[in-house]
């Protein structure tokens, strides 16, 4: 009984510490997402880098398309030139409910599960690429950067009630 205990105490404490850093893994790829997603929106509106994290204009252009690759890759399911955004602004579903229509939109989207591996993987790949391509240093900038990022869009990163469905699907696809 004594060794069940302990068995089952162990397994209760790797399980919390897992779902710890799995929680903070994914809050790192959503300040990611976001930090991208704002500055080449402002970018894009004013023609100059907000808060620049030490790029000089000759790698200015190269920072963009990388921003621009990464912003791809973690909305290529959401964006505005998706199934499920060319779906929810179909002029022919507006018949249905807002919720019905919500609801069969967001339903095109991967498994949660496999929505928290993708943005996860493209926040890594994105690290190592920013790393390997502008050095540690602009990492580490980008990094202190990305936490006072603010940006309306956001990662279908967890469960979504059909509000935040709806205003998800209201904020992304434009």
């Amino acid at each position: 009984m004594k060794n069940k205990l302990k068995f089952a105490t162990l397994t209760l404490v790797l399980f919390h510490l897992t779902s710890g850093l799995a929680q903070t893994e994914i809050s790192d790829a959503e300040q990611t997402f976001v930090y991208i997603s704002s500055t080449l929106n402002i970018f894009k509106t004013t023609g100059r880098l907000v808060n620049n994290p030490g790029i000089d204009g000759s790698d200015l252009e190269s920072f963009i398309e990388l921003l621009e690759y990464y912003s791809e890759e973690f909305s290529k399911e959401f964006n505005a030139d998706s199934a499920m955004c060319g779906y929810y602004l179909n002029p022919e579903n507006s018949r249905m409910t807002i919720e019905e229509k919500a609801q069969i939109s967001f339903s095109f989207l991967t498994s949660l599960e496999t929505r928290v591996e993708q943005y996860l993987t493209v926040n890594e790949d994105f690290q190592e690429e920013l790393a390997e391509e502008f050095g540690t240093f602009l990492l580490d900038n980008i990094n202190e950067l990305k936490l006072q990022s603010v940006s309306h869009l956001r990662l279908p990163s967890s469960e979504l009630d059909e509000a935040a469905v709806i205003s998800f699907l209201d904020s992304t696809c434009q």
